[in-house]
């Protein structure tokens, strides 16, 4: 993620990283994230637990499964209120959701608010519900802090936070970073970071605020619950989402029919060669559409001299199936706000004077290998 700035150049860079097996390089800065920072406040609460339970929906959700969810939500809320009015840790909530322990905090929320409070009428209505049904809700709760129970992710959430206001008053850049064995534990985590820096800036942009959301690896690090939210309103309101997919069958596996929508929901699409998925090149062979080519014929006689002329039109293809898996050398192929098709250019980075200092060789190297 970037904050954009056009004025300020002395931007800081930061990094997020929940499984705590990356080396911070010099010159850069760690930061953490923890859902109670956000639940300072009972709304903020509310958000908070609804993040954390689209992100462990599955793709499809029966009656029952839906209830669960929206029962371990109302559970959870009130114990992240109570946990960020406590100044407790993020360690000390997930004990606590795996201890099942809720009375003390029932207890101090009402005697906080009253017994007519949200919070305290949907905690109270948990735990009053039969036994069997509670267990359930309970081993729904659990299974939403499942990200939550390493130490990495523990010691990560005890790290500076992210100070948004800060952050968006310049040019700085947040990397958030997983490593492939740790994606399915920290998605909760990374989830909720990069939602909150996106709806804070929704909150700033008429203060000037802006965010690049540069979203790599989307299906497995950054799986957004409501992605085609930040992309189709962010837009307006100061976040620009930049997305890479393998194809659109990673997009499916997670968001299930909504994938289909992507093309229509990114105004302008780059497409690479070596695709293997036939739902996602069928797509994009669909939206080149089709063009009639003029066709020229000349009869001839036994004798090979031409004895007649005839044009017609033929109906073909302005992409192949080939054409989008393969690619041309040196090209991809964009699609526009209006969807149409083109062969875009590309520049290979040894070419453009903004990444070339990056693939030079550090001199030390040269040295080291002299002496030897």
């Amino acid at each position: 993620m970037r904050a954009m700035s056009g004025v300020r150049h002395d931007g800081a860079t930061l990094l997020f990283d929940p499984s705590g097996t990356v080396p911070t390089p010099v010159g850069v800065r760690r930061v953490g994230y923890s859902p109670i920072r956000q639940a300072q406040s009972w709304d903020g609460a509310v958000l908070a637990a609804r993040s954390l339970v689209d992100v462990s929906r599955r793709r499809h959700l029966d009656e029952g499964d839906s209830h669960w969810n929206e029962r371990a939500g109302a559970l959870v809320a009130p114990l992240l209120h109570a946990s960020a009015l406590r100044g407790e840790s993020l360690g000390q909530l997930a004990s606590r959701v795996d201890a099942r322990s809720a009375d003390d905090v029932l207890s101090s929320l009402s005697d906080r608010y009253g017994p007519a409070h949200a919070c305290v009428t949907a905690l109270s209505g948990v735990l009053a519900t039969e036994e069997r049904e509670r267990s359930g809700i309970w081993s729904t709760a659990s299974g939403l802090f499942a990200g939550m129970r390493t130490d990495a992710a523990r010691a990560s959430a005890r790290e500076s936070p992210l100070d948004i206001e800060e952050f968006l008053s310049g040019p700085h850049q947040l990397h958030v970073v997983a490593p492939s064995r740790y994606q399915a534990v920290s998605v909760p985590l990374v989830v909720g970071m990069i939602e909150e820096v996106v709806h804070a800036t929704y909150d700033r942009h008429h203060r000037g605020a802006r965010l690049l959301l540069a979203l790599d690896e989307l299906a497995n690090v950054a799986p957004l619950p409501r992605l085609a939210g930040i992309v189709s309103e962010g837009g307006g309101q100061g976040v620009l989402t930049l997305a890479c997919l393998q194809d659109l069958s990673q997009a499916r596996t997670r968001w299930g029919a909504n994938a289909d929508g992507f093309l229509s929901l990114f105004p302008t699409t780059v497409v690479l060669p070596g695709i293997a998925d036939r739902a996602t090149l069928e797509m994009i062979q669909q939206l080149a559409g089709r063009s009639l080519v003029e066709s020229h014929q000349v009869q001839h006689s036994r004798r090979g001299r031409a004895e007649g002329y005839s044009r017609s039109w033929i109906e073909r293809d302005n992409a192949t199936l080939s054409d989008v898996a393969r690619g041309r050398s040196g090209y991809a192929l964009g699609l526009n706000e209006r969807k149409e098709v083109r062969w875009i250019e590309l520049t290979p980075s040894f070419a453009d004077a903004r990444f070339t200092r990056y693939l030079e060789r550090p001199r030390l190297s040269r040295e080291i290998s002299r002496e030897r």
